[in-house]
């Protein structure tokens, strides 16, 4: 007679057992929380406004003065026109800005980019997966490869990833990140997968640690 198969065993409080390897060490009860949605929001909100204020800086009081000279002026003016023009009861053609403002634009586009892409991928390839943001709230990167440290390529891949989702996706890259931490019980966002990463909450290792 043909014994029927055993059902699988439950995990711990009655949960469904774990799928893979991954899934026993990346949990709540596991050795390496997973970072919840909460805290990585407030990290990257902290990044976000540093690196607004930084890239502001850089790019209008020492790259444009330089290159375009005039670029701060005719802004101004720009803004003033549109502003005239919203004004206006009978609309004609919108202003449109001059091709010396529009290739200042440009440029500082390419740099605000440049800047974030740095940023995330120097922070998460040399200064062991943590940003200024991260740090202060105390996560780090860990490769779910090898669970430790990322590689350089993995850093600079997963800062590439997200510079992507934020300048040239939005809002439909922002979406699906978001969406991917949904179909993982990892809480893996969706550049998180793409470059075999997860991040970790190092306050509650060191309390299931003490």
């Amino acid at each position: 007679m043909v014994e029927s198969p055993k059902p699988p065993e439950k995990g711990p409080g009655g949960s469904p057992p774990p799928l893979n390897l991954l899934d026993t060490v990346l949990r709540d009860d596991g050795p390496l929380p997973p970072a919840r949605f909460g805290i990585r929001s407030l990290a990257f909100l902290m990044d976000f406004v540093l690196l607004i204020l930084l890239s502001t800086f850089i790019i209008w009081k020492l790259v444009l003065p330089y290159h375009h000279p005039g670029a701060l002026k005719e802004s101004s003016e720009w803004f003033e026109a549109l502003i005239n023009w919203a004004q206006q009861t009978e609309r004609g053609a919108i202003p449109e800005p001059s091709l010396e403002l529009k290739s200042a634009i440009a440029m500082a586009r390419d740099l605000q980019i440049l800047i974030f892409w740095v940023y995330f991928a120097v922070g998460e390839a040399f200064f062991g997966g943590s940003s200024l943001g991260k740090r202060a709230c105390r996560l780090r990167s860990i490769s779910t490869i090898t669970l430790g440290p990322l590689p350089i390529m993995s850093g600079i891949v997963r800062g590439g990833l997200k510079t992507l989702c934020l300048f040239f996706l939005p809002p439909m890259g922002l979406a699906v990140t978001l969406l991917a931490s949904i179909f993982n019980s990892r809480r893996q966002l969706g550049h998180d997968l793409l470059s075999r990463t997860a991040v970790v909450d190092e306050r509650r290792i060191q309390m299931k640690n003490s």
